[in-house]
């Protein structure tokens, strides 16, 4: 058993569940993010990824907008009633638009794999504004070699069509992700991967070794 193959099965299902997502999303060249949205028992009760780049085939209702990041499409698969004890999983800290939407639905739990230099700083602001501040969920990050494969993998996608207000941003706060993302993009290595209908766990094999010459201190850019 690979190194890869052993964390990959030392993870959570519902981070396996994002994980699979956001190659998905990869593959079909959007942002590369993924997320699942689990009950008070911990079973997977929806999941979604991001289809801004999508076409709409009507299995969802956001895909081919500027909504359909992986959050939105998960949440979209709840009942309004789908709150009390669920967490949300995403492979990519939320950006403004889903963290208020989680907050909207009220979801007490949020772990997410990677910072998201863009909005660094945003959910300090949130915990200041009393209306929103009381209904913010607990926040946790995974980080370690799967949050730096979930940064770089849609850093690549970012590089391909991210406006350059936020391509500057990871370059000020995740230089080393950032210069990764561009070598890997370079290689053409995962699309090759994506071309042979290769699994996420093979996707992370091949960039592995890559992803582990990132510096630990550069492995948390927010807060």
């Amino acid at each position: 058993m690979t190194e890869v193959t052993r964390s990959w099965l030392q993870l959570e299902e519902p981070w396996r569940v994002a994980f699979t997502e956001a190659w998905k999303s990869f593959a079909s060249g959007s942002a590369g993010v993924g997320a699942a949205v689990t009950d008070r028992d911990g079973t997977v009760v929806s999941s979604g990824r991001s289809r801004v780049f999508d076409e709409p085939d009507g299995t969802s209702p956001l895909a081919g907008t500027w909504m359909a990041h992986a959050e939105m499409n998960a949440l979209a698969a709840l009942p309004r009633a789908a709150r009390e004890g669920h967490t949300l999983y995403t492979t990519f800290e939320p950006c403004v638009m889903c963290a208020a939407t989680i907050r909207i639905y009220l979801i007490p739990k949020v772990m997410y794999a990677a910072d998201d230099p863009v909005w660094d700083g945003m959910h300090d602001l949130f915990a200041q504004l009393e209306p929103i501040a009381r209904g913010l969920p607990e926040r946790q990050r995974l980080g370690g070699p799967w949050g730096t494969f979930a940064h770089v993998l849609h850093l690549i996608r970012l590089l391909d069509w991210g406006p350059n207000a936020v391509i500057d941003a990871h370059g000020r706060l995740a230089p080393e992700h950032l210069e990764k993302a561009r070598d890997i993009g370079r290689t053409g290595n995962l699309q090759a991967l994506v071309d042979g209908g290769a699994s996420v766990v093979q996707a992370a094999e091949a960039v592995w070794p890559i992803i582990g010459e990132i510096s630990p201190h550069s492995a948390h850019v927010g807060g």
